[in-house]
């Protein structure tokens, strides 16, 4: 690696240090590109050369954390037993765990799903495939062991689940509630989101 490869980068790891500590303690929308300039030490103009706006950061900084959590599912998933829904409140459960270690970055990257000045390369919740497709393939292994209706719109009861996932944080932002709380509320939608995609008699 060049010089200037190597300061290239150490900018870049600075501004994503120095972001997500200010999107967790500030919020996402009180925090500036230019106070993320001054906790990270370098110039406004750096953190522009490096990045195309204050959502591309955040979608960076999410996406070097969610490497460890989809690691982590990757390796657990293959060993979950039981129904559909128990294996899908399990993935989702780790989830939960994960996220909760910085809850307001998690929902800061929730409220950027919202965010309609976004440009198309960021990624919010809900645009990050990986975990669209691990609950995909975890429905698609449903109606081959016969407790999804093959009838299913996959993509529609995943954009269900994601949907009831996220707005279950609404628990976090509003009472402080933890990964086990979140999780037990979550278990019981989606015991109603498979009723309705379980095979009729």
């Amino acid at each position: 690696m060049s010089v200037r490869q190597s300061q290239k980068e150490a900018t870049r790891k600075r501004v994503l240090d120095a972001a997500r500590d200010l999107f967790e303690t500030r919020g996402y929308e009180e925090t500036t590109v230019r106070e993320i300039a001054r906790v990270a030490e370098v110039s406004v103009g750096s953190v522009f050369t490096t990045f195309s706006s204050k959502g591309d950061i955040l979608s960076q900084v999410m996406a070097d954390r969610l490497d460890a959590l989809y690691a982590e599912l990757d390796r657990v998933v293959p060993h979950l037993r039981g129904s559909t829904a128990d294996r899908l409140r399990s993935m989702f459960a780790i989830h939960y765990a994960f996220e909760t270690r910085r809850t307001k970055l998690f929902l800061a990257h929730i409220a950027a799903a919202y965010d309609w000045t976004l440009e198309p390369s960021s990624r919010p919740f809900g645009r990050n495939p990986h975990l669209k497709q691990v609950v995909k393939d975890c429905l698609v292994d449903g109606v081959t062991r016969g407790d999804v209706d093959p009838a299913t719109d996959l993509d529609i009861a995943v954009d269900t689940l994601m949907a009831s996932y996220a707005w279950t944080y609404r628990l976090a932002a509003w009472n402080d509630s933890d990964a086990e709380t979140m999780s037990a509320v979550f278990d019981r939608h989606i015991g109603l989101i498979c009723q309705g995609f379980a095979p009729r008699a």
